[in-house]
């Protein structure tokens, strides 16, 4: 078998509208390199791709579904790189005809590289899943610079090390088989590292009902993957807190509105408010209507103002790791992705483990893996 630097291997589930082009970047890569791209049940588009590039390109049709990590892994056995470079069909390379020479760099003194990912910007979700992905790539950069270890992994772009990869063998049959395959990593002390200066553009879904779909199935994985694995990712935070614990908030910043909305107790501000509102009331009869919606309206008072101090917290530190990892920042933007979207994909979580946990309705039989 001829020896790569580096196999890429990339599945599809009948079409990808970003295949073709993807293919394109990738042949012109002036380096050493193998191909392979898995397709289930290919539709017609698809097997014209694969007859357009099938000179440069291995391609494996099959008629019947066989799912994402029996397709990764079969292609894996057929590859010969020291390096596997794992795509998803809906992502975009950018106009960098060095960019698999730069993953071979990154890989030198690591065995997992997590790839930075951003949201191609197109509709409104969009620019929500945005702000999404760029929590993700704050986790992993901490993460990769504290710890150098990761347990989990969003699998649309990443690299690994062969004699890792056979080590763990592979991909399992799970929902979220890339957090799974992070995991096995972490525990085996595999190294770890997050890099920006290879990037990849990801495309998401364009309206509510494919993007819930999307998140409950995430949601269920990942629930699935925390039940298997709660010890081992809870030793890890309880070693580490520094580190977890914030990876956590940024990935899931609404988490913050919730425990503060619980957590603290009127303090020594509302009650200095309702003494001045009193002051007033006795001096001026105007200001009786503003005690009294001060009296009745202090928890609401209280829930807005936890509102907006974990949200211009949080907004700060978005602020401050988005300049620092290249990625754009809007306020008004934020504003929207954390008291709307970020909550309401919280809650799709939440579901998700209540689901697995208490209900133990862990059935993904209706998802093929």
């Amino acid at each position: 078998m001829e020896n790569n630097q580096i196999s890429i291997l990339i599945p599809v589930y009948r079409k990808s509208n970003l295949l073709e082009n993807l293919l394109k970047r990738l042949i012109s890569q002036k380096i050493k390199k193998e191909i392979f791209v898995i397709i289930d049940e290919p539709m017609e588009e698809s097997l014209e791709i694969s007859k357009k590039f099938r000179k440069e390109i291995k391609f494996f049709l099959n008629k019947k579904r066989i799912g994402k990590a029996n397709a990764l892994n079969k292609a894996a056995k057929m590859s010969s790189g020291k390096i596997l470079l794992f795509l998803d069909d809906d992502i975009e390379l950018p106009n960098d005809n060095k960019f698999l020479e730069k993953i071979i760099e990154e890989m030198k003194d690591t065995d997992l590289l997590d790839i930075k990912k951003e949201v191609i910007k197109k509709s409104f979700l969009s620019k929500m899943t945005y702000y999404e992905y760029l929590g993700f790539n704050i986790g992993a950069w901490l993460l990769s610079k504290s710890v150098k270890k990761c347990p989990a992994l969003n699998g649309a772009a990443f690299a690994m090390k062969r004699n890792v990869f056979n080590s763990i063998k592979g991909f399992r049959k799970a929902v979220c088989e890339d957090s799974d395959l992070a995991t096995r990593c972490f525990l085996k002390n595999c190294k770890f590292r997050y890099t920006k200066k290879v990037n990849v553009y990801t495309q998401v879904p364009s309206n509510w009902k494919n993007l819930i779909k999307q998140r409950r199935r995430w949601a269920t994985g990942m629930a699935l993957w925390f039940k298997e694995w709660h010890k081992e990712l809870l030793r890890g935070s309880v070693k580490y807190p520094q580190i977890f614990i914030p990876a956590i908030f940024f990935v899931f910043p609404s988490l913050l509105l919730l425990i503060i909305s619980l957590l603290v107790p009127n303090p020594l501000i509302y009650k200095l408010f309702s003494i001045f509102f009193l002051f007033v009331a006795i001096k001026f009869n105007f200001a009786l209507p503003i005690l009294l919606f001060t009296t009745l309206g202090i928890d609401m008072i209280k829930g807005l103002f936890a509102s907006l101090i974990g949200f211009l917290f949080l907004s700060v530190l978005f602020f401050i790791f988005s300049k620092k990892l290249g990625f754009k920042f809007k306020i008004h933007e934020f504003f929207v992705y954390y008291f709307v979207y970020s909550l309401l994909t919280l809650l799709i979580t939440m579901v998700g483990l209540i689901k697995v946990f208490v209900l133990n309705k862990d059935s993904v039989s209706h998802w093929k893996v």
